[in-house]
């Protein structure tokens, strides 16, 4: 009887399409080109005080994930007050970077990352669930060891510069 019902389910079964191709290495050394920005700032964990208030310190590392097609960033504020993540992958339709910010906070952000060049990166993103600030966007460098990281936020209509961090690399 079993092998009555497995010959059904094979015979009813819709053929299988042959596989796709493997990417073309084009769109892979795309997706790793891109993604190779973040190298510099991997294997480290990076420190920094609050541009406008230095009481406020932040603590941030980098890392590839899901195979080498993401990145992860990890920051905790003052020991994890404040923490937040942030997937950033290739999108293929639209060849950008996308990213997914997710808070303690109760919000979250969405958008996408243009690379300026290593360690240089500029992030434009919809803030979802925060009352009065619906979009975020920030310039980061890495020069001279010192990654420094520029924000603005469009709260109530009005982009309004909310400061950075100068993070350095601690052991």
């Amino acid at each position: 009887m079993i092998g009555a019902l497995a010959a059904l389910l094979l015979w009813s079964a819709p053929a299988v399409p042959p596989q796709e191709p493997p990417p073309s290495v084009a769109a892979v050394s795309a997706d790793q080109a891109l993604l190779a920005a973040f190298d510099p700032l991997h294997s480290h964990v990076w420190r920094g005080a609050s541009i406008t208030d230095p009481g406020v310190v932040d603590e941030i590392t980098f890392e590839r994930t899901a195979g080498g097609h993401a990145i992860r960033s990890v920051h905790t504020v003052n020991g994890g007050v404040y923490t937040g993540e942030t997937l950033i992958t290739f999108d293929r339709p639209s060849g950008q970077l996308i990213s997914f910010y997710a808070t303690n906070g109760g919000f979250y952000t969405t958008g996408t990352v243009k690379v300026l060049g290593p360690g240089q990166f500029e992030f434009q993103q919809v803030v979802h669930g925060l009352d009065g600030v619906t979009e975020v966007r920030a310039q980061t460098t890495l020069t001279d060891d010192v990654y420094r990281i520029r924000s603005q936020h469009l709260i109530n209509g009005q982009w309004v510069e909310t400061g950075g961090f100068d993070y350095r690399s601690v052991p």
